[in-house]
């Protein structure tokens, strides 16, 4: 018997696999990750409780009665009374025999298990012991199963190894219906409401609807790119979730299964769990392999369909009483007012509100060509014609028209303008037919009462092939333009109409494609970061710094998404908003929170199209199809069910391999921590004192799992390395609590193996003239030892030497250094820990010297482990100290008397009950080490008799741990353990 309580003190927070969900009354949501249930209030987002239930087994199953609630998982499940659920209550985790897929409440408030070989069991109606075992004769292997319960009997759909589902009926002990079709596991199975049908989905990636009575199949949908892991048959609709790390909302129509929504808010991999609220079967709850739970509102996409409007371009021409021609491009008033320019010279105002249309403008010279800029949430339109003219209208019908003129007569027809607003201000840039002309900046007033006025026109000399295309001005005046070919150029903007030429140019700033938007992020004396994004899907963040009368260019953040091409950006409430398109459908994405806000089906980017977003909840999309103008817009009915649609943030949705926290901070009471894993991505997140994160970013850059990560001391840099041979050097830099990262170089190439793996690597800082510099040494999977010099300041690597150990792998290296000498350390899957004096390598590098030298033989090698040699750490106290680790599940503790020799002092043989993945000393007397038996020892070193002594022996609900790494968190050291999931704990405890 276990007690229900809060989870130890010392484990301040646990983010890995959602397993289980399961809406409760009183707006309760309760969610099973690893054998810790979590309780939230889903309306407001709040954590109310965390409760460890049972002693190992994750709870993989929640189902809600009437007063109670049944939990399974393994072979373990318990049952917790509803009233008591928020209280301290008593819980015992009772344990069966077998494995139990699935769990469900009869209509006589009894609680019944199907197990993994096709038992129901019945328990208690006290829930303290096994009743009955019911059978059907055919004691198959199972991977689901779902119980339904009428008056008089109840029926269990078990879903076999074998591709079929049986469904058999308890009081008839016998099958009474196979379903066959699938060919694969069945990996769900569910039934409908009236028990008629059920719905299964199988190794084979289909989902199917099936007739009981029958045996048919009514319908087959496909869309999962990856297996299905969960479905739920509602009323008329099915809910599923995947390994393709989506939840798909499915229709059944006509004999026909259609995909009609996709929902996209987890990363990584795998969507484990979903729940649905039982009231209205609209809010459903999605949990994931990397943490997360996500509501989402059923109805949220319908009622943005039904908000959608299509008028073709006749009912347009009827609607104002002339013929105007089809439409051509779009501006925005705001985000439920647009004008809209056609054909045959009229500009249109469009009131989305009241679905009216009426004529705002009409000129000969904008008859066949028109070009339509608005500025955000500003009343006013620019409208450029053929002759280089632009026309300042207003969205009142009857005002005055301001009319700017190009600077010469050469300058042809406006191709393109960019609109910027800052105050009062209203800023219009202007690119002409003749693209050897200046360009126009128009500064425009606007007055409290009245139209517009212009203040001042100015020119600015153009740059050869550099047609622009975005634009953002700071406070003081410095205009930073990018180009449709990845180029920006800067302008110092003075407040007069002299001619003013570019104070710098850069060319491919991110590539050779359009860059779509600036943005000004961040402003101090001399300093102006700038968010720019592209058509390529890569964004970035660059410092225009002033600097002894010059401006240059720093690149301090470089990230792709992997949703397709951006065409604009936003910040909203901190959050990073981005929209663009992928294939046919335009889609709206926030990148810090990483889910989808919306996204529309139109074909793509080749129309014209605008998009307005106001808040997250406030935005519109307009484009053309075909003959027709399409409206889509959540503005007047969409209303969230909910506070947050993000109840719990998460970490990597794959295997956590590398953790490292730093010693720079964006928050002073919060941990600034990297890691990396299987999914190819590195992740910051800010580790506080109560067990929260704050995930920071997601960097893209490497092709490959993430094998190691680390540090420099003063956190400026970050170190990663993947297979591929992929080896990185990344740029961080802190604006208040903002971090970005720059990888400003990557190591060479040298081999054709695609899975020649850096295992590992070393890096020191060294002084050498101007600049920063690192002595780094990398390790490969084939034997190879590298030893580079790696210049910041010109972001290049130097070879210095290179060499080999033997044939097998090299996991692990580290170094020795004292003074200028530096003793090489590598541990190898031979289970030897080898040293090399590198002083005359170090040596080279402190004076300069060029050359590549010749890799040293051996110092000394010891053999400290059977097998591989997993983690090694080095302790200083009156002398170096080797702590290693091996899968031989041992623990090494060895002198070392410098370059001459080394003795080994201790061998834990037993240390854990399986590989010693992580070792780490927290001071000079204290190791930390964790294996993959998901165990966390303490051990204190004995000086004396060079030997470790176990201190403390905790567990940790990570499994598979892989990595650890500590640091402090305001006024508290926290330490973070990774592998399949992440844990926070306490180290002060």
């Amino acid at each position: 018997m276990v007690y229900g309580h809060e989870v130890d003190k010392k484990s301040l927070a646990f983010y890995g696999s959602v397993t289980s969900l399961a809406f409760a009354p009183k707006n309760l949501l309760l969610a099973g990750r690893g054998s810790v249930l979590s309780i939230y209030d889903w309306n407001s987002g709040e954590l109310l409780k965390d409760i460890k239930l049972f002693k190992r087994n994750k709870i993989q199953g929640i189902a809600v009665g009437l007063s109670k609630i049944l939990l399974w998982g393994a072979y373990s499940f318990g049952i917790i009374n509803i009233p008591s659920l928020l209280d301290n209550f008593e819980f015992t985790e009772l344990v069966m025999k077998d494995w139990l897929m699935a769990g469900h409440w009869g209509l006589d408030n009894r609680a019944y298990l199907v197990t993994a070989h096709n038992l129901l069991l019945q328990i208690s109606i006290d829930c303290k012991q096994l009743e009955k075992v019911f059978s059907c004769g055919n004691e198959c292997s199972l991977y689901s199963a779902s119980v339904y319960s009428t008056s008089d009997d109840i029926y269990v759909a078990a879903g076999t190894v074998f591709g079929s589902i049986d469904i058999w009926s308890v009081n008839k002990r016998e099958v009474i219906s196979v379903l066959n079709g699938h060919e694969g596991s069945i990996f769900n199975v569910q039934f409908s409401k009236c028990g008629s049908k059920v719905v299964s989905c199988s190794d084979d990636r289909s989902i199917r609807v099936w007739d009981i009575d029958r045996e048919t199949c009514l319908a087959v949908g496909w869309g999962h790119m990856a297996r299905i892991w969960q479905l739920k048959f509602l009323e008329n609709n099915i809910i599923s979730t995947g390994e393709d790390n989506t939840a798909r909302v499915w229709e059944l129509k006509q004999g026909k299964l259609d995909c009609v929504q996709t929902w996209e808010g987890h990363t990584g991999r795998n969507v484990w769990s979903m729940a649905v609220n039982g009231l209205d079967e609209t809010l459903i709850a999605t949990g994931g392999a990397d943490g997360r739970i996500r509501i989402w509102d059923l109805d949220e996409k319908p009622r943005f369909i039904e908000n959608r409007r299509t008028t073709d371009f006749k009912s347009i021409e009827t609607a104002i009483g002339k013929s105007c021609g089809s439409v051509k491009q779009f501006a925005a008033f705001n985000v439920t007012s647009y004008a809209l320019s056609t054909t045959g010279g009229y500009i249109l105002s469009y009131d989305a509100v009241n679905n009216s249309w009426d004529e705002l403008f009409y000129n000969q010279s904008v008859v066949g060509f028109s070009l339509l800029k608005g500025w955000t949430d500003k009343p006013y339109i620019a409208v450029g014609d053929r002759f280089g003219r632009i026309y300042i209208l207003s969205q009142e019908r009857n005002s005055d028209v301001l009319v700017l003129e190009p600077p010469t007569d050469s300058c042809n027809k406006t191709v393109e303008m960019v609109t910027i607003s800052k105050d009062n201000r209203l800023y219009l840039l202007v690119q002409y037919g003749n693209l050897q002309a200046p360009w126009s900046l128009f500064v425009l007033l606007e007055e409290k009462t009245g139209p517009v006025s212009l203040a001042y026109a100015s020119t600015l000399e153009s740059h050869a092939t550099f047609p622009f295309s975005a634009a953002a001005i700071n406070d003081s005046g410095l205009l930073v333009v990018g180009s449709r070919f990845g180029a920006l150029a800067v302008y110092a903007i003075a407040d007069d109409a002299s001619s003013k030429k570019s104070v710098g140019c850069w060319r491919r700033i991110m590539s050779e494609d359009c860059i779509t938007n600036v943005i000004v992020t961040h402003e101090e004396p001399d300093l102006t970061d700038v968010l720019i994004t592209s058509r390529t899907g890569v964004y970035s963040v660059c410092s225009v710094v002033e600097e002894d009368k010059k401006v240059i260019l720093q690149k301090i953040h470089l990230n792709r998404v992997a949703k397709g091409s951006i065409e604009g950006a936003i910040f909203i409430g901190g959050d990073l908003i981005l929209w663009g398109f992928k294939n046919n459908y335009f889609f709206v994405w926030n990148e810090s929170k990483q889910y989808e806000i919306m996204s529309e089906v139109c074909g793509g980017p080749h129309r014209f199209w605008h998009f307005s977003i106001r808040s997250l909840t406030k935005f519109a999309f307009l484009y053309t199809k075909s003959t027709a103008l399409c409206f889509a817009s959540p503005y007047s009915s969409m209303l969230q069910k909910y506070t947050t649609s993000l109840l719990q943030d998460g970490s990597h949705g794959r295997e956590i391999r590398a953790i490292s926290a730093s010693s720079a901070k964006n928050d002073p009471d919060a941990l600034l921590v990297a890691s990396g894993s299987e999914d190819t991505c590195i992740r910051l997140t800010n580790v506080y004192n109560d067990g929260r994160i704050e995930t920071l970013g997601i960097f893209r850059k490497h092709v490959s799992g993430i094998q190691e990560l680390k540090w420099s001391d003063d956190g400026k840099y970050l170190f990663s390395s993947s297979a591929r041979e992929e080896f990185v050097v990344w740029q961080v830099t802190i604006r208040r609590s903002i971090v970005y990262m720059y990888p400003i170089a990557s190591a060479p190439i040298e081999s054709d193996v695609p899975d020649l793996r850096v295992m590992d690597f070393f890096a020191k800082k060294v002084e050498i003239a101007e600049g920063v510099q690192f002595f780094i040494v990398t390790v490969y999977s084939d034997s190879t030892i590298k030893v580079w010099l790696f210049d910041t300041t010109e972001a290049k690597f130097t070879l210095k030497s290179a060499g080999r150990y033997k044939t097998c792998c090299i996991f692990k290296v580290s170094a020795i250094i004292d003074g200028e000498n530096i003793l090489l350390l590598t541990g190898g899957s031979d289970g030897y820990i080898t040293c090399w004096n590198l002083g005359p390598i170090m040596e080279s590098v402190l004076t300069q010297n060029l050359d590549c030298l010749p890799f040293p033989e051996q110092s000394w090698s010891i053999r400290a482990h059977q097998s591989s040699i997993k983690s090694m750490e080095i302790m200083r106290t009156e002398k170096a100290i080797i702590i290693s680790g091996g899968d031989d599940n041992s623990v090494s503790v060895i002198d070392v008397n410098g370059a001459s020799c080394a003795e080994q002092q201790q061998k834990l043989a037993s240390a854990h009950a399986s590989t010693v993945s992580s070792l780490m000393v927290l001071n000079d007397h204290t190791i930390l080490s964790a294996a993959v038996d998901q165990r966390v020892r303490f051990w204190s070193f004995d000086e004396s008799r060079s030997k470790l002594i176990l201190e403390r022996d905790e567990y940790t609900t990570v499994s598979d741990t892989g990595c650890i790494s500590f640091g402090w968190a305001g006024d508290r050291r926290v330490l973070v353990i990774g592998g399949a999931g992440l844990a926070i704990w306490n180290l002060d405890m």
